[in-house]
């Protein structure tokens, strides 16, 4: 009899070690899979603060140039050319491009000035002294780290009044 007891206990004792083997098991997959979503969440939080800092800067950019472009001040409009508008905020307009830069390839913005035809839009040149009424859009490019956002903004030609015209041409 002594012997079937003995038998019996040694088959419980393997027992609970199977059951323990297996509770740590999940306890590991459990644990691993924490830490890889808490991974995945990471990365994908640090790609909308660049994101969003990458727009930060674009809409930075966008402010700065319209408020240089449509700064009032008591001698008409301030700037003659981009080329002018360029110098004033200390760095230089690409005439092939009719672009701005500001700042680095991985830190800052640059400003595009695009011109009539919306099918396809050509950029401006730096030099064209009737650039306020050539200008149908403007797009600026933010960059901060390896990610870039862009923000466009349309405007609409000044109205210029010419009763010579046929039709004449009124503005409200």
């Amino acid at each position: 009899m002594h012997l079937f007891n003995n038998v019996s206990r040694d088959k419980t004792k393997g027992s609970v070690l199977v059951f323990a083997l297996l509770i740590l098991a999940f306890s590991l997959v459990s644990a691993l899979s924490i830490a890889t979503l808490s991974g995945t969440e990471r990365r994908a939080s640090l790609a909308t603060e660049k994101s969003s800092r990458s727009f930060q800067v674009a809409d930075s950019g966008m402010e700065a140039i319209l408020y240089k472009i449509y700064k009032v001040n008591d001698i008409g409009p301030a700037y003659d050319n981009l080329n002018e508008l360029a110098g004033d905020m200390g760095v230089t307009c690409s005439s092939s491009a009719g672009e701005i830069k500001f700042g680095t390839t991985t830190n800052g913005y640059t400003i595009y000035f695009y011109e009539l035809d919306p099918s396809a839009p050509s950029p401006t040149n730096c030099q064209s002294p009737d650039w306020r009424e050539k200008i149908t859009h403007i797009k600026s490019v933010g960059t901060s780290g390896n990610t870039t956002r862009a923000i466009n903004v349309g405007l609409s030609a000044p109205c210029v009044p010419d009763p010579l015209a046929v039709p004449p041409v009124t503005c409200p």
